[in-house]
């Protein structure tokens, strides 16, 4: 190697030597600034992150007022529309007070012309065929209220005789004509003509039905009676042949409280 070419070299090292440290300080500098710039930024998205939380809860704080708000809104609208029924109860018409007091006068006295007419001490029953309810009375007090099943309607025309016959409660004022207990059956000829059976000689043994019609019997006359039933789930519907139906517990009572000669009104 020439001597100039190595005096060289030795200038360069000796430069690089002295630049070193410099450099060394140039990147600790810059390092530095970055750490910096990266705590800074860590900060500013830790600030971030809290005033998102911060928003959240107010959000939440704010959704739960409204909630609270559109149910007051709600149960104002119930107590407006409760007010306005108690409102529309009130008769616009002045005179319409004076006319329910007249007809609640003429009601009174028309209750006590019944309870002349009946008797305070009377026992009666009263049938109401379109309600399908039988109420047992003793003056104007009222000693059973009971479903009961009343003719369906409608008629039943025999083909092979002619014959027929209407399936109706029929409607007035009856009396009670006699009272049996364990009744039997007899099936009428309409019993076997609606099953499409040939219809038997009248002492024939396929006309009794024993426990068809309940523990007790009240005969109102020309066929008509108010007894038992073994499906009970159909009182309160007209699925009767025109007799009156009654629950046992019921029947039970009316059969131990109507004497024979009672009235029986049926509208």
């Amino acid at each position: 190697m020439s001597a100039p070419y190595a005096k060289m070299i030795f200038v360069i090292e000796s430069f690089l030597k002295k630049l070193y440290p410099f450099l060394l300080c140039v990147w600790f500098a810059v390092f530095a600034v970055l750490l910096i710039r990266c705590a800074l930024t860590a900060s500013a998205l830790s600030k971030l992150h809290e005033s998102i939380n911060e928003t959240g809860r107010r959000m939440g704080s704010t959704s739960q007022a409204l909630d609270q708000s559109y149910k007051a809104i709600g149960a104002g609208q119930v107590m407006q529309e409760s007010l306005l029924k108690i409102i529309n109860l009130v008769p616009e018409e002045r005179g319409f007070l004076r006319t329910q007091k007249v007809v609640s006068d003429e009601v009174t006295a028309l209750r006590r012309k019944v309870s002349r007419w009946i008797g305070k001490a009377k026992v009666h029953i009263v049938v109401d065929t379109k309600a399908n309810k039988l109420y047992l009375k003793k003056g104007l007090e009222l000693l059973m209220d009971a479903d009961c099943s009343v003719g369906r309607g409608g008629i039943l025309n025999d083909k092979a005789t002619g014959r027929r016959w209407e399936f109706a409660t029929p409607l007035g004022e009856f009396r009670i004509q006699n009272k049996i207990e364990n009744p039997i059956w007899i099936k009428p000829d309409w019993a076997f003509a609606e099953n499409g059976e040939p219809i038997p000689p009248p002492n024939d043994p396929a006309r009794r039905a024993e426990g068809e019609l309940g523990a007790f019997v009240l005969s109102l006359g020309d066929g008509y009676l108010i007894h038992g039933t073994k499906n009970e789930r159909t009182l309160g519907s007209a699925v009767s042949h025109g007799c009156v139906r009654l629950a046992a517990e019921n029947l039970d009572l009316l059969y131990q409280t109507a004497p024979i000669g009672t009235r029986v009104y049926i509208y």
